[in-house]
């Protein structure tokens, strides 16, 4: 086993352990071909005509996406999440347009409409001209998310994904946040794909400049994506109204944001949704509806965006540590970062005495 695989997993959980929600990976293999499609289902495929409410929080503009600016306007998601590479956005969108006929030739605002899809560069590993992930692809994604455990790392869209100058991925977790009532769960998924390692004061001569190249632990960063950026899914119990939850979806974008601070020309986006208050069947009652709702007081609204950071980075750091090496387009190999690396980013213990002090507290 190496130092790397033997490094404490600290980051527990998943976006799964938000009741209802399911994830689904569909991983492509095949030579320059390394990428693939992971989908967040934010109820199961058996609940029909049901919106939640949702928000969200963006920095750059470099991430392909669809659905997401009429979430933005009406604060509502009846959709399955879509990440995929960016060359597959439009295969992805029409295959959830396919899939909402399916249920309802009517294609109604509350069941599946509009896609949301979200697309990111894995071009340095897979080879996005050949367009490989088909219809079939992306509903086998979304058939087989389950609320079971799912593996991390280089699996669906994380596949081709690179962070830090070394192999990125996808990972999740969650926190279970006790207020006066009873308990609220926060579950996450990050997708990784950018970031630079920043040079410590300490580190000169041949090793800080190494960064420029392959530096410390394999890291290289030659190794990015032209358009990188990071993606977020943020999911909780908690009744939250759109407004909290574009609290939540900023917490978490600032999280990230104290773990790898962006640079360049780097995307970050992050949408978070609550099961709670979900408005079911309003296309088929009377005009105009009322439907109940509940609303999380500040203090325990405080204790959720606490746990919602926490969440971000563990999210983050599970996608790099369960990162396997890639070889992909042109003979390319990403290897994951090493254990030091990951422990000053995230905390951690290395057996053998090695306990960095993590760059977040």
């Amino acid at each position: 086993m190496t130092e790397r695989t033997r490094m404490e997993r600290r980051s527990e959980g998943s976006i799964t352990d938000v009741a209802g929600v399911l994830v689904g990976h569909v991983t492509l293999d095949e030579g320059d071909v390394q990428t693939g499609v992971t989908a967040i289902l934010p109820y199961p495929s058996s609940v029909r005509h049901r919106k939640l409410f949702v928000g969200d929080a963006a920095t750059g503009e470099g991430i392909s996406q669809t659905g997401i600016q009429v979430g933005e306007d009406f604060g509502v998601l009846s959709s399955p999440i879509v990440l995929c590479n960016a060359t597959t956005v439009g295969i992805a969108y029409d295959a959830l347009i396919s899939r909402g006929h399916q249920r309802d030739t009517e294609l109604p605002v509350d069941d599946a409409w509009p896609p949301v899809v979200i697309g990111l560069d894995d071009g340095y590993l897979n080879d996005q001209r050949k367009r490989r992930i088909a219809h079939d692809d992306v509903l086998r994604a979304v058939e087989q998310a389950t609320d079971q455990a799912v593996p991390w790392g280089s699996v669906g869209i994380g596949r081709g994904l690179c962070a830090l100058g070394g192999k990125g991925g996808v990972g999740g977790a969650s926190r279970r946040v006790e207020v006066p009532g009873g308990g609220l769960t926060v579950g996450g998924l990050c997708a990784a794909n950018g970031g630079r390692l920043q040079e410590s004061p300490g580190e000169a001569g041949a090793e800080g400049a190494a960064r420029g190249g392959a530096g410390q632990g394999g890291a290289d960063t030659a190794a990015r994506s032209l358009t990188p950026g990071f993606v977020l899914v943020m999911a909780t119990d908690a009744p939250l109204l759109p407004e909290q939850l574009r609290l939540v979806a900023e917490a978490a974008l600032q999280a990230l944001a104290r773990v790898v601070p962006a640079s360049g020309l780097e995307s970050r986006r992050v949408l978070a949704f609550s099961t709670a208050n979900a408005i079911d069947g309003s296309l088929r009652k009377g005009s105009p509806s009322v439907y109940p709702a509940r609303r999380l007081g500040d203090e325990a609204l405080g204790r959720l965006l606490g746990a919602t950071g926490d969440v971000a980075r563990q999210a983050l750091g599970r996608a790099l540590v369960e990162a396997t090496a890639v070889t992909g387009r042109r003979g390319r190999t990403l290897a994951p970062l090493d254990a030091k690396i990951l422990t000053g980013l995230v905390g951690g213990t290395v057996p053998g005495g090695l306990t960095p002090r993590p760059l977040v507290e």
